[in-house]
């Protein structure tokens, strides 16, 4: 089930304002193996604080149902985040001398796909509650933790070591209590070590409309600003700091101990912190303005998904998607629109989405009935999604791109 926040999840302000709400959505990273399979559903809310400038989720909901055998996502099955993660570790490899005991951690670490791209025989270990689902895609070099970081599991499995370099992509944002989260980095890092992590960027999704990042699972969307915040209140520093596509666009933060003997790249930081300025993301009006977008966007997306259908076209999804989910909930399309969706992850097939309740089956199978139109649901790696489907455009197949604005290709 889920709870209600009363006050901000890094302040404790109680003034917390509503600026966007998915309505009642079925847990969207959950896909059941049966129609009647029961799932949570719940409100989909966000609040933004003023005085802490976080925008955040008003609901909280059960880590054990999220994250439990029916979780979905993996890294390895993508093509372009395989090599974002593999440049991401060679970067970090850099910046950081390694010696061959060294202790390296990924938080969040899923497949491995990560852990797996170092070069050196460092000491691996990935921490992850989902982490057993995925144990198959661990070399022998790995050790994995199944449950979730906090600095006294680290400490009481690894008692007079501290960490070269953690990792933790794409999970920042799932935190209940961000500040210990980042206290407990601080507590399990070397004084030399580095902390690296990317999360959605929540100017990003401002900008490109990507309101399907809002889902059950992200709890906190954030500027840098309140990020640089957060780890300056708990004995850290920024380094450095990248905007990247992924996700529908994101920032990777590396951060290091105050006295650490790394530079921080100030005048990209400045320059970061005047363009969020320049936004006006403390005040209410561009959550507001997006909020807007957001129902206009929706209107449009299902006026053309059901015109298609009244001209008899056939519209299948294309990619079974915890973000696809938010979507398709939001817009209420279900099977009566969108018969099957198509999906490369065969843990899925024969599974369906939640709430709305469309079969999912494998990309052969869908081709097979050679569908006028696909709706992309992981819009947001079309150039990869292009390039491998030349044959099914050749052949007079079309793709719909949701978002950043609708667009047929």
């Amino acid at each position: 089930m889920y709870t209600e926040i009363s006050k901000c999840r890094i302040s404790e302000s109680s003034h917390l304002i509503t600026v966007l709400s998915l309505g009642e959505q079925y847990l969207t990273g959950v896909f059941p193996k049966n129609k009647e399979d029961k799932i949570t559903k719940g409100p989909v809310e966000l609040v933004w604080c003023p005085d802490s400038g976080l925008l955040q989720m008003k609901q909280s909901y059960s880590l054990d149902e999220m994250y439990g055998d029916n979780y979905g996502y993996r890294s390895g099955l993508n093509a372009s985040m395989v090599a974002h993660l593999q440049q991401k570790i060679k970067t970090l490899e850099k910046l950081v001398s390694l010696s061959e005991n060294d202790l390296v951690i990924d938080i969040g670490s899923n497949d491995a796909t990560s852990l797996k791209a170092y070069s050196g025989k460092h000491k691996k270990v990935g921490i992850d509650p989902t982490g057993l689902k995925f144990k198959q895609y661990y070399t022998d070099e790995i050790s994995l933790i199944p449950d979730f970081f906090t600095a006294d599991k680290f400490h009481a499995k690894f008692p007079n070591t501290k960490a070269k370099i953690i990792t933790s992509i794409a999970m920042f944002y799932d935190l209940e209590r961000p500040l210990d989260f980042v206290n407990d980095i601080e507590s399990c890092l070397d004084d030399e070590g580095i902390w690296h992590f990317e999360q959605s960027y929540m100017p990003s999704m401002l900008r490109t409309n990507s309101y399907d990042t809002i889902c059950h699972e992200h709890l906190e969307f954030y500027s840098f600003k309140v990020v640089k915040n957060i780890v300056e209140s708990c004995g850290l520093r920024v380094i450095d700091v990248q905007m990247n596509a992924i996700n529908g666009g994101s920032f990777a933060v590396t951060v290091c101990k105050v006295n650490a003997s790394y530079k921080s790249n100030t005048p990209l930081i400045n320059w970061l912190l005047k363009q969020e300025e320049d936004m006006q993301l403390d005040t209410p009006i561009p959550y507001r303005q997006f909020e807007q977008r957001v129902f206009n966007h929706r209107k449009n997306l299902t006026d053309l998904i059901k015109a298609l259908v009244a001209d008899g076209k056939k519209v299948f999804g294309y990619g079974a998607s915890t973000k696809g989910n938010v979507l398709l909930q939001f817009c209420g399309l279900t099977e009566n629109e969108i018969p099957f969706i198509a999906e490369v992850n065969p843990d899925k097939f024969g599974t369906y989405t939640p709430g709305t309740l469309i079969p999912i089956i494998s990309e052969k199978e869908a081709k097979s009935m050679n569908p006028d139109y696909f709706l992309v649901l992981p819009w947001h790696f079309k150039d990869n999604i292009l390039s491998r489907e030349k044959e099914y455009i050749a052949n007079g197949g079309k793709f719909i791109f949701p978002l950043p604005e609708i667009e047929i290709i």
